[in-house]
């Protein structure tokens, strides 16, 4: 089986990417004391991708729906991220 370097450079980073979101919400959150609430579901956006990865890697297809449902669920997540920081960034500062 001939797995694109893609998927392990895929894989890789968004582990990565996980394993930063969680280090900013819990750093954030000593520092300043606030608990910013798009940082877990960035994170959690990360995982189903990174999920994704290693089902590839493992030698799924691409075209598999199970593949296409936790892409969506990533997207869905990205979106909800984007949507609750700027519902976090639009609150009147007291």
């Amino acid at each position: 089986m001939d797995v694109p370097m893609m998927y392990y450079v895929g894989c890789g980073a968004n582990w990565l990417f996980f394993i930063l979101s969680l280090g900013a919400y819990f750093y954030i959150g000593r520092k300043t004391g606030k608990k910013l609430a798009f940082l877990p579901i960035f994170a959690a956006g990360w995982v189903f991708s990174a999920i994704s990865y290693l089902l590839l890697i493992g030698g799924a297809s691409a075209a598999e729906w199970y593949i296409t449902v936790l892409r969506v669920i990533t997207y869905v997540l990205f979106l909800s991220t984007l949507l609750t920081l700027t519902v976090e960034l639009s609150r009147p500062k007291t």
